[in-house]
């Protein structure tokens, strides 16, 4: 098998400057097992590895307002019926067990789940690619496909200096895999949208869980002793993968800054490191594109701004797929909305 990268390196593009957040606050079925098999596919890696830093298990508070409690409790339940542990807290109790976020106040209250977990996808995708090529794995680095041309024989791959030809072809390509299909005469449905994340310093130190603000798609993520990452600054229209700003826009930076010193007094001494932004895959319906585009073209895509949780199962599943060791899913097919435009929706709010 060959793996082509059109990067220097793997995990260099959107994956990279994720968030990463490994959660079991999801609501559909695939999901929940997509998660759970993403979260033995990176204990495996960080035992291969030996990279201890790969996850670190902080647990997530996810706070909420009394709007939402109908679908909190649904989700509690379904987490505790999994055998998750979950907790709900008052703003009190919120503010007893992390002082730090003392401008929680009622009537916000709080799902404790606490074996949720931030992983480092650079970390995890060299440690999966050092684990493919002991099996037999031939990788080119720094080898971007301009064409695509498919017949009843097979796929050639144009590249920067040779044309490759392949029987069968997966495209991993995240939000390229539109304009990648389209060079050989097909579409998806399909819309690239950009996100933004934000890291920032805190001089003396933090303690502080994952959290999530349910209300607003804001959250905040451990990240050493000293910085956290804060995100999201979802912007919902369609960008071009080859032309968009991969830098913070200053509007996002100030609304990070009001919204972690909403949460907590100590917001006021947190000082900007810097912003960057990268972009998710939409689709309709907010499900992956996993399967057939024709007879010689699969694709796994769609990951609608929570990739991360359940990427590695969504990869092993699609590899098992192309494959033919498992038949394609009609509910995933990529088929199953027309190549129309459609209403772009913030992906991690999809978890409930």
């Amino acid at each position: 098998m060959l793996l082509l990268e059109s990067r220097p390196a793997v995990a260099s593009e959107s994956s990279a400057k994720s968030g990463a957040i490994v959660s079991d606050m999801v609501a559909t079925p695939d999901d929940q097992r997509w998660v759970q098999r993403s979260r033995a596919l990176f204990r495996e890696a960080q035992s291969a590895s030996g990279d201890q830093t790969m996850i670190r298990e902080h647990g997530m508070l996810s706070l909420f307002p009394p709007s939402y409690q109908g679908q909190v409790a649904e989700h509690e339940g379904s987490l505790r019926e999994r055998g998750i542990p979950v907790e709900v807290w008052s703003a009190e109790e919120i503010r007893r067990r992390f002082p730090e976020l003392d401008r929680v106040a009622h009537p916000i209250f709080g799902v404790w789940t606490p074996r949720d977990w931030h992983v480092n996808p650079t970390a995890y995708a060299f440690a999966v690619l050092g684990m493919a090529k002991t099996l037999g794995l031939t990788v080119k680095l720094s080898y971007p496909v301009a064409t695509l041309r498919v017949d009843d024989r097979e796929v050639q791959l144009q590249g920067p200096n040779d044309t490759i030809h392949a029987a069968r072809v997966l495209l991993a390509t995240g939000t390229w895999t539109r304009k990648l299909l389209q060079t050989a005469g097909m579409d998806l449905p399909f819309r690239p949208y950009r996100t933004q994340l934000a890291s920032l310093e805190f001089p003396s130190g933090y303690h502080l869980p994952i959290v999530r603000d349910m209300a607003t798609d804001m959250y905040i993520v451990p990240d050493g002793p000293r910085n956290v990452l804060v995100g999201d600054g979802t912007q919902l229209w369609e960008h071009d993968p080859d032309a968009y700003r991969t830098t913070g826009d200053p509007e996002f930076e100030q609304s990070v800054a009001e919204g972690v010193m909403s949460l907590s007094s100590y917001g006021a001494q947190a000082r900007l490191r810097r912003s960057w932004a990268g972009l998710c895959g939409a689709t309709p319906d907010r499900r992956p594109l996993i399967g057939p585009v024709c007879d010689r073209v699969w694709v796994a895509c769609g990951d609608n701004g929570f990739g991360i949780k359940r990427g590695p199962a969504i990869g092993e599943f699609a590899a098992e797929m192309a494959l033919g060791m498992v038949p394609p899913s009609s509910h995933l097919s990529p088929h199953r909305y027309p190549n129309e435009d459609f209403t772009l929706r913030p992906g991690q709010g999809g978890s409930l």
